[in-house]
């Protein structure tokens, strides 16, 4: 694990913790992979848009990233300081 998909985990990880009272890991996953996608580093290559047409994860998908979206640049922003 690189130090760039670290520091989207706890970014993740934070910014979910101040919305939801119980932090599922599944959401921890879409809510990194959508930060690393928005720097170009996600593992699969356009997530965001994939994963909201899903048929299985795109009702989750668009409840955490909706929910994201709004602050999108600045946890990206405060991944890649954390990642420096």
């Amino acid at each position: 694990m690189n130090d760039l998909r670290k520091a989207a985990d706890a970014t993740a990880r934070e910014f979910l913790s101040g919305i939801y009272a119980k932090v599922r890991e599944f959401d921890v996953t879409l809510a990194r992979n959508a930060i690393l996608d928005c720097l170009f580093s996600a593992e699969e290559p356009d997530f965001i848009r994939r994963v909201g047409d899903h048929p299985i994860y795109a009702r989750d998908a668009r409840r955490v990233i909706g929910r994201m979206e709004p602050h999108m640049v600045e946890l990206a922003g405060r991944t890649l300081r954390a990642a420096a």
